[in-house]
């Protein structure tokens, strides 16, 4: 099974109004077209097991650029087949839409193919960098999220007998829908610093913001998940982190996977920065969606069957080449703590880092912030550092589960060395929002990046050789 490749060079096209009705009729009409052959093997090894899994779908998959946005139509189908659709008439379908027209999309699609899985995991970011009074971005959420619940409340829809939307009724039907929360390409702290000449306060101008206040992101993004907690149908994706480990410095995505981990950089899953068109591309978004469904499965949010998840190829996971370690808010920062397992047996580590470098500059770096520390630590975390969480604390002692202690043991026992480590603070890796400390920060590098030069821990010495910690 292998992803559908899209061309690099192809030129992006301009549609205009007269065009669009036309091109937007016939694209809207488009069947799934599988990315292979033959469905996944627990489609045909285990015929209970994919008769449960087709009943999750059909799957509608919404991005919002001409080029379908990052979570590409790719990256639908996979979800598809993993559903075990295949082929299937109206299984899968990713209608080429503007964010202008996305209402109409949603409605002629929900009358037309009855979607019970929707994935809109971009949609707002395409449809909030267009516009320019917040308040004119709150009416246009309202909208949407209206829209995607199928809220027959709203304007949008009439689900009385000879309305619009009265299946709604008859059959009984509500879709399941995944929708992305905001990211901003460009966010400064209008409160620390004077806006630069060609940023222009809300209200101000008509033409596209080229930078926008951090205070608007948040405030935008707290409404949109107020908007989506009226409705049990509507999850909101944690899609702004991903979206920011993507596009920010190191442009590298965790991917957690039971016990296999590694980091895949940008130029692994993408094209041209946005679009997956890779293998492992297409499959590492596609499992990171199905990864957050199965959560909300096992929490009881979304009716369903655990999903499987792609096959990965494990010449993807590589050895780890630093550690980071989550641990909770008021863990005293200190450069060399202990490491234990549940039960308080030590956790074997061995680093390369230079002995005589530890003992000046200690073997842990410490951050508060994950974007930030893991750009400042990036010289001797390397491009895979290996991410684990510490359950507890006691004094300067690190309690990890039994998972991240095996890990961290089997990559012991098989040699392996880590260049350098890092503990970062009261990070919540799919909380609501990326901290102003993260985003003003990476915005900064991307203005001038001599400032990791001039903020970086000091260069660890070329005379390194392994040693156990």
């Amino acid at each position: 099974m292998s992803p559908t490749k899209f061309n690099p060079t192809t030129k992006r096209f301009v549609i205009n109004k007269f065009l669009f009705a036309t091109l937007f009729t016939i694209l809207s009409l488009s069947a799934h077209s599988a990315l292979g052959d033959e469905l996944p093997s627990h489609c045909t090894e285990d015929p209970n097991l994919a008769q449960e899994l087709s009943q999750m779908g059909p799957v509608l998959g919404l991005g919002s650029s001409v080029s379908h946005g990052l979570m590409a139509r790719s990256v639908s189908e996979v979800v598809a087949d993993q559903l075990c659709l295949g082929k299937r008439k109206n299984g899968h379908a990713f209608p080429l839409f503007l964010p202008a027209s996305y209402s109409r999309v949603i409605k002629l699609y929900y009358k037309r193919m009855k979607p019970k899985l929707v994935l809109a995991l971009d949609i707002t970011y395409h449809k909030m960098k267009i516009l320019e009074d917040i308040n004119e971005k709150k009416k246009e959420l309202e909208g949407l999220v209206a829209a995607l619940a199928l809220d027959c409340d709203s304007d949008l829809y009439d689900c009385s007998k000879n309305g619009n939307a009265s299946y709604a009724i008859t059959d009984d039907y509500k879709p399941t829908v995944l929708l992305g929360d905001i990211f901003y390409e460009k966010l400064i702290d209008c409160n620390q610093r004077e806006p630069q000449k060609y940023y222009t306060l809300e209200n101000g101008t008509t033409n596209r913001l080229r930078e926008r206040c951090f205070e608007e992101y948040v405030q935008l993004n707290r409404y949109l998940r107020e908007l989506a907690a009226k409705y049990s149908n509507v999850h909101i994706l944690p899609a702004n982190r991903l979206f920011t480990a993507l596009q920010k410095y190191p442009n590298s995505v965790l991917y957690d996977e039971g016990m296999r981990q590694t980091f895949f950089s940008k130029g692994d899953l993408t094209w041209d920065g946005w679009h997956p068109w890779t293998d492992p591309g297409s499959y590492v978004f596609a499992n990171l969606t199905i990864m957050q469904i199965n959560r909300w499965i096992e929490e009881g949010k979304i009716k369903g069957r655990t999903i499987p998840l792609v096959k990965i190829s494990d010449k993807y996971f590589s050895p780890p080449t630093g550690l980071i370690i989550l641990v909770p808010e008021g863990f005293t920062p200190v450069a060399k703590p202990q490491i234990v397992g549940p039960n308080g047996e030590k956790v074997p580590l061995r680093f390369s880092i230079s002995k005589d470098w530890a003992k000046r500059h200690g073997v842990f770096g410490f951050g508060t912030s994950y974007f930030k520390a893991r750009a400042l630590s990036w010289g001797y975390l390397g491009p895979k550092p290996l991410l684990v969480r510490a359950q507890s604390f006691s004094g300067t002692t690190l309690v990890l589960s039994k998972r991240d202690r095996d890990i961290l043991s089997s990559h012991y026992q098989h040699g392996i060395s880590l260049k350098g480590a890092l503990i970062i603070a009261g990070t919540d890796l799919y909380g609501e929002m990326v901290s102003r400390e993260d985003t003003v920060f990476l915005n900064q590098i991307e203005e001038d990046k001599s400032i990791l030069d001039k903020l970086s821990p000091p260069p660890m010495s070329s005379d390194a050789s392994a040693w156990t910690y």
